[in-house]
């Protein structure tokens, strides 16, 4: 077989698999899309509960079960539409879906057949919502965010943050167009609590050269303490990551106004001797956070201790 006759096959398999987005032209072609994109969607445990049936619903239907109608008009609301929104030059998919509640999703096409489903808004009936815009020539991700405390009032806007996120460390993030600080991380320190159900309970130490201490407490693959040599390029993106999101600058306590969520308690050390603390209770305190714990997450429950 000639190199030349590769590259045809190449060019020509992704003509085939790699623009199923590009061909998504219907609401219900959608639909049967993200069901394979995300098989649980599928799946119908009881026919007459329409509540925990998946569907993408009409803009009118959408925009008739918004809290704050005063906020957005109809013409804002999309309830799925086509960009290319982490600048790869592949078409994602962003849409508003209706599966035990109304939330708003992204499909991220990764080349090869492949694609990877992000849930941003899980409270789009209490009136955040996100939007496509253009920063400085790249799509990014305009976002009405509302974090209410245990203790809030009628006032809903004075929790509500407007803010843009950018697809970066394979997740949604605050965008951060400033230039990046090296803040000289030294280690860093996570520890997970318990919440009602099987949410892994664990502390990990990564310090900056990749060397880490894991102890598995509860609902984890591995149970006990171990020490192991990670590897260095996924310990390097989390250290860049911290200094993207500045966390220096971040709050030290965030929580969510339900009961029962996991706690999350972070431990940054810094070679000039000091020390930021952060406990989240519920895991969004911010994009950055939540993205920063899914990675840690993964190296605590996924890595092959001993």
């Amino acid at each position: 077989m000639t190199k030349f006759t590769i590259i045809l096959m190449l060019i020509f398999s992704n003509m085939i698999f790699g623009n199923k987005i590009d061909k998504l032209n219907t609401t219900k072609e959608v639909i049967e899309f993200v069901k394979t994109v995300h098989p649980e969607y599928g799946i119908v445990r009881y026919k007459d509960f329409k509540y925990g049936i998946f569907d993408i619903e009409s803009i009118d239907s959408i925009y008739n079960q918004l809290k704050c109608k005063g906020i957005f008009k109809i013409d804002e609301i999309k309830n799925w539409q086509k960009i290319d929104v982490n600048n790869d030059g592949l078409t994602d998919l962003i849409f508003i879906s209706h599966f035990y509640g109304y939330t708003q999703n992204v499909i991220i096409d990764e080349g090869n057949n492949g694609f990877k489903l992000i849930r941003n808004i899980v409270k789009f009936d209490e009136c955040e919502y996100i939007k496509p815009i253009k920063v400085q020539d790249k799509n990014e991700l305009r976002i009405r965010k509302v974090n209410l405390p245990f203790d809030f009032d009628d006032n809903i806007e004075k929790y509500t943050k407007i803010d843009t996120l950018t697809y970066k460390y394979d997740s949604f993030i605050e965008l951060n167009d400033k230039v990046i600080i090296d803040n000289k991380i030294k280690n860093i320190e996570v520890k997970t609590d318990y919440c009602f159900g099987t949410c892994p309970v664990f502390k990990l130490t990564i310090n900056k050269n990749g060397l880490a201490e894991f102890d598995g407490i509860e609902f984890t693959k591995f149970k006990g303490k171990s020490i192991k040599q990670l590897n260095q390029k996924s310990v390097d993106e989390i250290f860049n990551m911290l200094n993207y999101i500045e966390v220096i600058k971040l709050n030290d306590y965030y929580e969510v106004n339900s009961t029962d969520a996991p706690t999350v308690t972070l431990d940054i050390f810094f070679e000039n001797g000091t020390v930021k603390k952060i406990k989240d209770y519920g895991l969004s305190g911010t994009y950055g956070l939540t993205a920063l714990y899914s990675k840690l997450t993964k190296l605590g429950t996924e890595t092959e201790w001993k």
